[in-house]
């Protein structure tokens, strides 16, 4: 089925790579990468690739090196004369930038996209963007992966009664009632109120969450003041316990100490993003099954 395809993954998306690999019962192929003393980033192909359909899979988080290797990587095999470049991000950088909110900034989501279309990319596959709008920046086609069912699955094996979904801002009222929609449970929203970038002013909760096992759904983890906040206001409102489920674990800044000093019991996460330490607070739920259905698809 994947014949005249060859599968590579960049210099630190090792862990998930081999196992996607090992899913599709391929040998990853052979992709070098240096980094200079400046911090300038070299990518070669240590094996042919001519007239192959290249699959490359980069975790593009920070730092930039990362991104600029999937870059470098996409432009090395369409120079190697590749027939076609499929590139997997599992986490698309700067998915919360998709619009102008701002006078004079940039858009730089499309940005991102552009960039990815410049150096000869035919299609991408991404996990759980940010917002589905982000479809339209890129002038290639786009499989948006939704980690849903994953977590569903997951939650349906704690065997909970009285479970509550809540979304931490209204942005994710779309998610969550996806997630109803499989669970068939009583659903809430926060709604909250910001400062500035990471700093909030107000949360309050639109739904009744007392007595109930309140899961907090949400795609990305960045500082966790948002999702620390609202596990205390649940907690406040009369809730039995709060879990979350995120996808993207950026974990900024002193994020694993706040979540470990809220009232949330854990933080189910996926492994999109390179280099999670599991711990007492956080477990990953690997999406390399969701991966590998994709590719799959691609080629049937």
């Amino acid at each position: 089925m994947l014949d005249n395809v060859k599968f590579f993954h960049t210099s630190n998306s090792g862990a998930l790579g081999n196992e996607v690999a090992d899913l599709l019962g391929v040998t990853p192929g052979k992709l070098y990468q240096e980094e200079f003393s400046d911090g300038e980033v070299f990518v070669r192909f240590d094996e042919s690739v001519r007239n192959q359909s290249v699959i490359i899979l980069g975790q593009a988080n920070m730092p930039y090196s990362n991104l600029f290797e999937l870059f470098f990587a996409i432009d090395a095999a369409r120079r190697a004369s590749a027939k076609e470049v499929f590139c997997i991000i599992p986490y698309l950088p700067h998915a919360r930038q998709e619009r102008k909110d701002k006078d004079r900034a940039a858009i730089a989501a499309r940005v991102i996209a552009d960039f990815f279309e410049s150096v000869g990319v035919d299609r991408v596959i991404i996990v759980d963007l940010h917002t589905s709008s982000i479809e339209g920046l890129f002038k290639v086609p786009v499989d948006h992966l939704d980690t849903t069912k994953l977590f569903v699955e997951h939650i349906k094996q704690q065997n909970h009664d009285q479970i509550c979904l809540c979304s931490p801002d209204f942005g994710g009222v779309k998610r969550i009632k996806r997630y109803k929609s499989l669970l068939g449970c009583d659903i809430a929203v926060i709604n909250k109120e910001r400062l500035k970038a990471n700093q909030i002013a107000n949360m309050e909760i639109i739904g009744d969450v007392s007595d109930k096992h309140v899961i907090l759904v949400d795609d990305i983890i960045d500082t966790a003041g948002t999702l620390c906040k609202a596990a205390e206001l649940l907690m406040e409102s009369g809730a039995l316990s709060v879990t979350a489920y995120c996808t993207h674990a950026v974990l900024s800044g002193d994020a694993r100490n706040r979540i470990n000093q809220s009232p949330i019991n854990k933080v189910y996460t996926s492994n999109t993003i390179a280099g999670i330490a599991e711990g007492d607070e956080i477990e990953v739920i690997s999406c390399a099954g969701l991966i590998k259905n994709a590719i799959t698809k691609l080629f049937q």
